[in-house]
């Protein structure tokens, strides 16, 4: 994994642990305060210690998780203009990423992603035209002992439309617009699964956080009920 990555990742595990501390002294604070068991399971599975709501919605997710894998490629594009010794005009730039998909294969998971990138010597030229890339990175581990090696990185033309370089693995999950170099340059998605099992997730869509916080207090009362 590169450095850059891996310093993330640290800071993203610092901060649950810093989340998991406020959430003992909250404990400990409000038990001293008299509040009853339930009432503190209540608010700490509705709030976090700040008092923001731990509202779950499909666009916070997207936007976190594409915030994430922006960061992510950012570090693998600086990383190929050191490699390929592209620096000041020459070197990329990251626009975007536009695409991204965890794929399965067998026993081993992958992430795909397409993302575009400029250079400053493109920006003068006024070319108005992107690099596609498409990456293609291994993935082994979980949590803090994950580790990804870049499998395949390059450059990908965005028109191309051969059916002969379909990827099960992201086609099955409904990212159709991927584009992918020759089969032989990454290894996962070849196979063709079928579409694989999701866990559904409880989202919220609501904007109205009082009717959120209402309904999400009541079904955990039902289930804590009696104990």
């Amino acid at each position: 994994m590169p450095k850059e990555v891996k310093t993330r990742a640290n800071r993203v595990q610092r901060r649950g642990m810093q989340m998991q501390h406020l959430h003992k002294l909250c404990w400990r604070w409000l038990k001293q305060d008299g509040v009853s068991d339930m009432d503190i399971i209540v608010r700490q599975s509705i709030y976090w210690p700040d008092g923001s709501i731990k509202k779950r919605t499909k666009s916070y997710a997207t936007e976190k998780t594409h915030k994430r894998m922006c960061q992510l490629v950012q570090a693998l594009v600086d990383k190929y203009n050191e490699d390929h010794n592209l620096f000041g005009d020459l070197a990329h730039m990251l626009q975007d990423v536009l695409h991204y998909q965890s794929v399965r294969d067998k026993f081993m998971g992958y992430y795909h992603l397409n993302f575009t990138t400029k250079t400053k010597e493109a920006d003068d030229l006024d070319a108005g035209i992107d690099n596609l890339f498409f990456v293609e990175i291994r993935r082994s581990g979980r949590g803090k002992h994950e580790e990804m090696l870049v499998n395949c990185f390059c450059m990908v033309n965005p028109t191309d439309n051969d059916e002969d370089k379909i990827c099960y693995g992201c086609a099955n999950q409904g990212s159709v617009d991927m584009k992918h170099p020759d089969p032989c340059k990454y290894d996962g998605g070849h196979l063709d699964m079928g579409r694989p099992f999701e866990c559904v997730e409880e989202w919220s869509d609501s904007e109205d956080d009082a009717e959120y916080v209402k309904t999400k207090e009541a079904k955990i009362r039902h289930m804590y009920e009696g104990l």
